[in-house]
């Protein structure tokens, strides 16, 4: 038997590790968010289909949460914890082999699988604040965490753009220091505190999927979440394009397109992510979210209708706000509607849909870009984001939506 916390000291235990975790991750993050597709722009001159794969990689990661949830209820000897440590080491070994990729393909095999392994803690983390944090404090501590990932996530790649701005060749040591930044979050999952997820309630994976149909409020919130994230996320690898083409697009440096992609949006998401860290547990999630929408639907029609650097950027902190606000109620919407011992299979199915969408977006808007211009489909984009606001709106006054969490504590 190992030592026993008493519940004060394993919130403190899990806040002070997460912090670290959250830290170290970011550099991953900066990766995943910008610095893998211009290193396969700029290095490997990467076909479309090959920008489309890494930039939906941490979708597909998501989806496959489902089967990592999976096995960690199964088996009876590992904490979820020891899973995400495990699953970061072999994060830290993958970047460090792309330092040595040779081709476009092989750099997006290793980078892919690095982020897809990245993402596969995300449930587990659903258990670890629902049994370690009170529902008063979650919110309030999940911002902090947060708000260091997005710190951290914006100071590397500003890092790692200007390394490459300085010599395209430095993407080797960008990757190496991700790499190494990989194993302090390894470390810091292992010393998190953390149980073995019960066998009580357990489901195979197809009677957990059915929950999205049998569960019609849960199903209707993924759909109209699904539909604004679809909306915004075929756009995603366009704002790259539209950022570094110099024929049809701003023809940026790469200093500029990580400011654009990373910085702003991500100091705006700290403030955004503090800000709903704060009401969340006292409002409605929902008119949380019809707020986020509004600040997607700005974000995408001010980006793609002007070339004006300070009108992209002020676009830029628009998603900011947006993600922030979004990432919040995304991490901790099922805590509002179901009980605790259901935070981790709902939160699974949660991250598996998103990565469903995530995965057909990139693909969905290299394919209409083909038919319609930028300024075109960022209307198309909108109005997708817009559709999912009436959906939500029509489910606001439902009682499962209520501030106050279901707790079975």
């Amino acid at each position: 038997m190992g030592r026993i916390f008493s519940n004060t000291e394993i919130a403190r235990k899990t806040f002070f590790f997460d912090n670290w975790r959250c830290f170290c991750s970011g550099f991953m993050d900066s990766l995943t968010e910008s610095l893998a597709l211009v290193m396969a722009i700029r290095v490997f001159q990467a076909p479309n289909w090959v920008k489309s794969f890494i930039f939906a990689s941490s979708f597909v990661g998501n989806f496959f949460t489902v089967i990592t949830q999976s096995l960690a209820t199964r088996q009876r000897r590992y904490g979820t914890m020891d899973f995400s440590t495990i699953h970061w080491f072999i994060v830290s070994f993958l970047v460090f082999a792309s330092i040595w990729a040779t081709s476009a393909v092989s750099f997006l095999f290793l980078i892919s699988f690095a982020i897809i392994f990245s993402k596969q803690p995300i449930p587990l983390m659903e258990d670890v604040y629902g049994q370690n944090y009170s529902p008063q404090e979650r919110g309030s501590r999940l911002a902090i965490t947060l708000n260091l990932l997005l710190l951290s996530t914006m100071v590397f790649g500003q890092v790692g753009g200007k390394l490459m701005d300085l010599n395209l060749q430095n993407y080797r040591l960008a990757l190496l220091l991700v790499s190494l930044a990989a194993i302090g979050t390894a470390l810091s999952f292992s010393r998190i505190p953390s149980r073995v997820l019960p066998v009580e309630g357990k489901k195979s994976m197809a009677s957990s999927v059915k929950i999205i149909f049998t569960d019609k409020q849960f199903g209707m919130a993924l759909l109209w979440w699904s539909l604004s994230g679809i909306g915004i996320q075929m756009m995603g690898p366009l704002r790259t394009e539209y950022l570094m083409d110099n024929t049809w697009g701003i023809g940026a440096s790469n200093t500029f397109v990580v400011l654009v992609s990373i910085t702003i949006p991500v100091g705006f998401r700290i403030l955004s992510t503090f800000v709903c860290g704060q009401i969340f547990h006292r409002f409605n999630f929902i008119a949380i979210k019809l707020m986020v929408n509004l600040f997607l639907m700005a974000s995408v029609l001010l980006f793609f209708n002007t070339k004006t650097k300070f009108l992209v950027a002020l676009a830029s902190a628009c998603t900011g706000i947006a993600r922030g606000g979004g990432e919040i109620i995304w991490c901790l919407w099922v805590t509002k509607i179901v009980p605790k011992e259901k935070f981790s299979l709902y939160m699974g199915l949660n991250v598996a849909v998103t990565g469903l969408r995530g995965l057909l977006s990139p693909f969905l808007g290299y394919g209409i870009c083909q038919y319609l211009s930028l300024a075109q489909m960022s209307y198309f984009s909108a109005t997708l984001v817009l559709i999912s606001s009436f959906g939500f709106f029509s489910l606001i006054k439902h009682p499962r939506f209520a501030t106050i969490s279901p707790e079975n504590s």
